[in-house]
């Protein structure tokens, strides 16, 4: 980390862990008046100190678990990240203490052009990587520390496809990917080095595919299509995959990603028109309405992610917020408290870890940060970072009507 401060009031913070590719972290960090003279980090980098024109000292709490990245997916253990950042190259991180990742391994670069989606089989052996849209390769990550590339990429025909066209069934043995822009193609990866065709493509969109999810069973694949539709697939068998059912419909704007709950029963969409809807796929084959919709973003939703329980959806968009909704009843689902912000541009990550109440998030332009969200988490680094600051005396400035108690126990 980097510091930097400036005579417009404020000091800003960079990842230079490649100092390649330095990256701004979070928003300037702004409070006070006047030049800022000086900056200096405590010896464990948790805190920042800032001295400025208006004749004060400012203490910073810092963040601790960023990484480089634009985009990212668990390890389905959920001990492993993998980020890929806008330097082309992919990153895979240690998540197992989640405050301090550790970087497994020097960062590789799967391909020529930008990463556009990231994907670990269900047995984390494998990372199937979408390099510009148009190219798909598998990397054996067996071993995190040396990934190699399983073979030769695969050309895909896509030009406009969405970045979320890329999705392993649970079983690990089909990958689904578009095929040109308003198409799918299903892949055998039995053999991760020479993934072969599955059938036919599957046609049925009138608009560009943007995002592929398999059921929790495999027996099923959905797509959203910029025809602002969602589409069921039967892939029980995948060399002669079926539609199921008509479109799903309801969205004002193109569907840009979709997420299965755990259970398998409810479908999430995200879309351009700025909500969420929730279809009730417990019988794909059959349709369900116009679904639950959950409104509250005001630009285009971009990522979803269910917790691991089924009862928490979490939803990005373009407007830079996240929302947590409850779904443990999809029918009566509602906001849990106020959107969340990153305090920076969000970008289409967004998940929930497989094995924790943690998410793992887009924040800034080439940052990934995992946000616990434990309620003694949160107390924890509250009490650690202004342990100390309210004390009686100033108790009875701020508060003149409570009884005093400290905040923070010792």
């Amino acid at each position: 980390m980097l510091a930097v401060s400036s005579a417009d009031s404020t000091a800003s913070l960079w990842n230079v862990s490649d100092p390649a590719y330095p990256s701004q972290v979070g928003v300037p960090l702004a409070g006070g008046s006047g030049e800022m003279y000086a900056l200096g980090f405590s010896p464990d980098g948790h805190t920042l100190a800032t001295g400025s024109g208006d004749s004060k000292v400012r203490l910073w709490s810092l963040p601790t678990s960023d990484m480089i990245g634009r985009i990212g997916a668990f390890r389905p253990d959920g001990h492993v990240l993998a980020t890929a950042a806008r330097d082309g190259r992919v990153r895979l991180w240690d998540v197992t203490d989640p405050g301090r990742p550790v970087s497994l391994s020097a960062p590789f670069e799967p391909g020529d052009g930008d990463i556009r989606s990231l994907v670990f089989s269900p047995d984390g052996g494998t990372l199937a990587v979408l390099v510009g849209g148009r190219a798909l390769q598998l990397w054996d990550v067996t071993d995190p520390a040396g990934p190699t590339a399983h073979g030769p990429p695969v050309a895909l025909s896509t030009r406009y496809a969405g970045p979320d066209t890329l999705a392993f069934s649970p079983d690990g043995r089909t990958l689904a990917t578009a095929h040109d822009d308003r198409t799918i193609q299903l892949w055998n990866a039995d053999d991760p080095s020479r993934p072969r065709r599955l059938g036919k493509p599957l046609a049925g969109h009138s608009g560009y595919v943007n995002t592929l999810a398999f059921s929790p069973d495999g027996r099923t694949l959905a797509s959203g299509g910029a025809d602002d539709a969602v589409r069921l697939w039967d892939v029980t068998d995948p060399a002669h995959a079926t539609r199921l059912g008509a479109a799903r419909t309801g969205h004002l704007g193109p569907v840009n990603v979709l997420a299965y709950s755990p259970d398998g029963h409810t479908l999430a969409s995200g879309s351009d028109d700025g909500t969420v809807r929730l279809w009730d796929v417990t019988e794909p084959g059959e349709g369900s309405g116009g679904g639950t919709t959950l409104a509250g973003h005001t630009d285009s939703v971009v990522s979803l992610t269910f917790s691991q329980d089924g009862d928490t959806l979490a939803s990005g968009a373009n407007d830079n917020t996240v929302r947590l909704w409850s779904v443990t009843d999809p029918a009566e689902a509602a906001p849990i408290g106020r959107a969340m912000s990153p305090n920076a541009k969000t970008g289409n990550f967004l998940s929930f870890s497989p094995v924790s109440h943690m998410l793992g998030v887009s924040s800034g332009t080439d940052t990934v940060r995992l946000w616990s969200l434990g309620v003694d988490d949160a107390i924890d680094r509250i009490c650690s970072a202004t342990r100390g600051v309210l004390t009686e005396e100033k108790w009875h400035e701020y508060l003149p009507r409570l009884d005093y108690e400290p905040p923070c126990h010792q």
